[in-house]
Parts: C-alpha cells; sequence; structure tokens
C-alpha cells in the first residue's frame, strides 16, 4: 500500500488521500502526480527557481516554518513543498515577500530528501528534489507562512518530431562548448549524463537552464513555458547567449594576462638597464641621486652644530632605507624641508612699538 503525502500548512500536518484510477488498481506501482498535494506549504525562493527533477539546497529562516517542517518530519510520510519564486524589485533585487502579489505564480512541489539538524541561530537546511511544475489557483497569507491551492502543470509526452530533436542536439552542442569555454560547466556536464535522459527534450531543457547564469526572471519565464519545442528554443537563446558571455571573458581574461605579462617584462628590463647604467657609472639609482641632492643644498647653508648633526643623521639613515618603503619618503620629505630652511639668513631686528601696534591693529582684532 502506498504511502500517503504530507500536506504541511500553518495549522499543522495533514494526510491527503491518494487519487487512484480504476484502471491503475491492477498495478503496485505508484504514479509520481498521484502523490503530488493539492495544497502546498509554500517556500519563497529569492535568486532563481528550480526545475523539475533537478535536486538541491534549500535554505528555511523563518522560525514559523522551521517548525511545520520538523513537525512533519515525525512521521514516515514523504514532505513536499511548494518553491515560488519571489518577484524582483525595480532595483533587481528580491526581497521578503509582504503580499501574495510578490510572488510568481508558477512553481514547482518539492519532495525533501534531506533535513540537517537544527543548531542554535542558524537557518534549517533542506535537500529537496522538484517533482512537477504547478499553477497557483489561490494564496493564501497567514502570517508570516503563506500556502496555496496549486494545479499540476503535467506535460504531454507525446510531444515529437524532428524539430525537437534538432533542438535537443543543438542544446547538447552549445553544452560541450561552454564546457571548453569555461571549466565550470563541466561539472554540470557530467550531471546531465548521469541523471538526464538526453532523449527527453523536456528534462533536457530545464536541465541546460539551470547550468546558465541567466537571471532569476529569465529562468521563470522558462519555468511557465509549457510547450516543450517553445522551451527548448528559449533555452537554446539562454545558452548561446551564455557562449558569448564566456567568449567574452576568456577574450579579457587572455587581454589581461598579455598586458600583465608585458608589463612584468618591461619591469625586469628596467631594473637590469638600471642596474647596467650603474656599473657603467651612467647612472645612479635614486637613493643615490636624493642623497647628492641634499648634501649639495647643505654646503650653501650655514648651520648650528645642533642642525648639522641632525640632517647628518638623517642622512645616514636615508642610505640604508629601500626606496620603496613608507619610511623613506618620510625620511626624504623631513631632509627636504631642513635642507630648505634659510639657515644663517637673518634680518634687521625693528624695535618700533608704534609700529608693531599698527601692524597688530590692522591685522588682528581685540588686542587693546
Amino acid at each position: 500500500m502506498s504511502e500517503k503525502p504530507t500536506v504541511l500548512t500553518p495549522n499543522g500536518v495533514v494526510d491527503v488521500e491518494e487519487p487512484v484510477e480504476e484502471q491503475k488498481k491492477e498495478t503496485s506501482l505508484v504514479v509520481a502526480r498521484d502523490l503530488l498535494p493539492e495544497t502546498l506549504l509554500i517556500i519563497p525562493l529569492y535568486d532563481r527557481p528550480m526545475f523539475p527533477k533537478m535536486m538541491g539546497p534549500i535554505v528555511v529562516e523563518d522560525p514559523q516554518l522551521q517548525q511545520i517542517i520538523l513537525e512533519s518530519q515525525q512521521t514516515s510520510t514523504p514532505i513536499y513543498l511548494g518553491l515560488l519564486l519571489v518577484k524582483p524589485t525595480e532595483s533587481g533585487v528580491a526581497h521578503a515577500p509582504q503580499s501574495v502579489d510578490d510572488f510568481f505564480k508558477v512553481g514547482v512541489a518539492a519532495k525533501v530528501i534531506q533535513v540537517s539538524p537544527l543548531t542554535e541561530n542558524q537557518p534549517l537546511q533542506l535537500v529537496a528534489q522538484a517533482q512537477e511544475r504547478f499553477t497557483v489557483k489561490e494564496l493564501i497569507r497567514q502570517k508570516p507562512v503563506y500556502r496555496a491551492r496549486v494545479e499540476y502543470r503535467f506535460e504531454d509526452n507525446r510531444e515529437s518530431g524532428d524539430e525537437l530533436k534538432a533542438y535537443s542536439v543543438a542544446i547538447i552542442d552549445c553544452i560541450k562548448e561552454l564546457v571548453t569555454l569555461n571549466p565550470l560547466f563541466k561539472e554540470g556536464l557530467g550531471l546531465l549524463l548521469e541523471r538526464i535522459n538526453v532523449s527527453d527534450p523536456s528534462a533536457l531543457a530545464d536541465f541546460a537552464a539551470s547550468m546558465t547564469t541567466s537571471s532569476g526572471s529569465e529562468l521563470q519565464e522558462i519555468l511557465e513555458t509549457t510547450s516543450v519545442l517553445n522551451r527548448l528554443e528559449r533555452v537554446l537563446i539562454l545558452l548561446k547567449k551564455e557562449i558569448e558571455i564566456s567568449k567574452l571573458k576568456a577574450d579579457i581574461s587572455k587581454r589581461i594576462e598579455e598586458r600583465l605579462s608585458k608589463q612584468q617584462r618591461e619591469f625586469f628590463l628596467k631594473q637590469q638597464l638600471k642596474e647596467i647604467k650603474k656599473e657603467l657609472g651612467i647612472a645612479k639609482d635614486d637613493t643615490q641621486s636624493e642623497i647628492d641632492k641634499f648634501e649639495k643644498r647643505i654646503k650653501k647653508l650655514t648651520l648650528t652644530d645642533e642642525a648639522s648633526g641632525k640632517i647628518n643623521e638623517e642622512l645616514e639613515k636615508l642610505k640604508l632605507l629601500e626606496p620603496s618603503s613608507a619610511e623613506f619618503n618620510v625620511t626624504r620629505a623631513y631632509l627636504d624641508w631642513l635642507t630648505v630652511l634659510p639657515w644663517g639668513v637673518y634680518t634687521k631686528d625693528n624695535y618700533d612699538i608704534t609700529k608693531a601696534e599698527k601692524i597688530l591693529n590692522q591685522d588682528h582684532y581685540g588686542l587693546d
């Protein structure tokens, strides 16, 4: 006897009887669509939608949602959730939904495969496998959670033809090209060969879309496209765009690497040229040039013993420092200031009190 699915609602867990058609009673096999409940607890997705037959992690941050899921985990019946993408704002970023209008109307029912133990101050981590597309018939908000009555969008597997095959081959070729351009797609191709029946155009389209870096809204359009042929066509456009982006990235990376290599080569050549000139006595390094400049200035100054001692001390320090160090620049600036002061240059003192008073009254206020 098959297990009854669990419908999660804000008020608790409800078991739903399975609809069983008369012609299916003779077999023990249970069709997956018969297990899917008509009412689902909604889990908001903020980045991108999940596609049927895909498996992935889900983060549940709301405490009430966490409690409902953990309580339902205590039963032996499978847990089904409704995954709905939240509409992005004008800034392009999706925020926590404030009303039923903040959701797209097409999502997927997902079966919870694994629930990680809840740790303090951490969101609940789930692993879920998407089952089928659904359209929301009624979305009800019961703060802070949402639940929905849904209608499933089961596909007509009879859709076939040469055009479907042609699109499927084109998509596989695009994926192979992406792998050569971007190694990150190699893992995706491995999953494609491992989990997806490439002879199933619908599954191929969904998986190929999930591999791209397209925006959430673009992927939502793919999710909402019921016709397999139309979906394949849209996915092929996304893949072509992904190929162009990957080519552009590769070209940019190549140009940057060439530029860096050229800069590094120029740097080493300049360093070698500098050393050769030093050996030949044609040029001096930066430190020696600075020292020579300060020594010429010092010869023209009339320094006191104290000032002369301090300047010579700083000059010796400069000789030991690396030109690239911060302290070299500080010491050089200090010496530059010390050697431009008018040492030994004096003006005649003027003791005219009346003149001094006049000058102070012109430039200052309130001295009297």
